[in-house]
Order: structure tokens, then sequence, then C-alpha cells
């Protein structure tokens, strides 16, 4: 077996590439929304964006798919249920770093609500919540994962990133109650 010089490798192919490379597309993409002048241009740019959405989606459940894999059946189970207390044994500092891991891949959902200001806020939330004496090992491996997971997305989309303009009345997701929350008790 050949072995691979580090530096020959792209550091561009991250196993989750295609989910920021979705991202990046979405929000320059959504930077042309913000410009178009006609409402064609404007229907045009939005279902660009449903479909750079879409196709985010697709990629990050096949690398989540790919990432649960390398957990143990007792682990796996409790992301998949989303239940961290079904886990009563200590985890290893290894299984600790798999959840973090598998739970690390960028929400690119979350760029329909989210500014990257946003997503720094609420990283740095979920850090904090995975500092609680009260939570478990398998719980602050997600919680870790998903302030990775986040701030990876708004390094990818830039500092300046600011989602579409939703239309009124929309309803606002629960991760952005919680980041306009969060903003406003500072």
């Amino acid at each position: 077996m050949q072995m691979i010089d580090p530096s020959e490798v792209n550091p561009d192919l991250l196993p989750e590439y295609y989910v920021l490379l979705c991202a990046r597309r979405y929000a320059a993409t959504a930077k042309k929304l913000a410009l178009a002048a006609s409402d064609d241009e404007k229907q045009h740019y939005r279902k660009r964006l449903r479909y750079l959405l879409e196709s985010g989606l697709i990629e990050a459940k096949c690398e989540r798919d790919r990432r649960l894999r390398r957990c143990p059946n007792d682990l796996h189970n409790a992301l998949v249920e989303k239940d961290g207390a079904k886990i009563t044994r200590a985890i290893s500092l290894e299984e600790a770093e798999i959840l973090q891991y598998a739970s690390s891949i960028p929400p690119i959902a979350s760029l329909d609500d989210l500014s990257a200001r946003d997503m720094y806020g609420l990283a740095d939330m979920f850090e904090g919540w995975a500092q609680s004496d009260l939570m478990d090992s398998v719980n602050v491996a997600r919680l870790l994962g998903w302030a990775d997971g986040l701030r990876s997305l708004a390094e990818t989309v830039g500092a300046d990133y600011t989602p579409p303009e939703t239309f009124r009345g929309a309803p606002v997701s629960l991760l952005k109650f919680m980041a306009e929350r969060m903003r406003r008790s500072r």
C-alpha cells in the first residue's frame, strides 16, 4: 500500500467538501438575490437557492451516514434517536471524538435562517452548554460537534453572510429564535 504524503493532499477535499461547496454557492446566490432587480431574476435565484439547499442536505445526509458507520451500535442508536441518556456506560475518549466528528457536519439547512453572526453565537452557546455538569458525555460530544459544524459553515459563507429575506408571516426557526434571544441578552 502506498502512503500518501500530507503535503499532496488538497485541503479543499475535506469529507464535508460538497456540503461546504453547496453552502458557498448558496451564499453567493443569496447575495445575487438581494441585488436582483426584476421579479423574474428573483424567482430564478430563489429556485437556485432551493436547489443548492436540497443538494447540500443530500450531501450532509450522506456524510452523516458515512460518519455514523464508525460508531459502536449503542452510540449510533443514541445519535439517531437523539437521546444521549440511553448510554449508561462511560464512553472512551476515542468514542467521544467519533461522536463529536459525527455531529460536526455543517448544518446547511440553517443558511435559510441564520447569519454568520448568529452561527458563531450559537456555536459559543453550544460550547457553553457542553461545560455543564448536568450534561451527559454523549450530549457533550454532540454539542461540541454542533459548535464545530456551525463555525465551519460560518467560515465558509463569510462573516458578512445574511440569509435571504423571508416572506412576511413566515415562522421563525428554533435556532433563529435562540440566536435572537441570545443576542438580546448580551
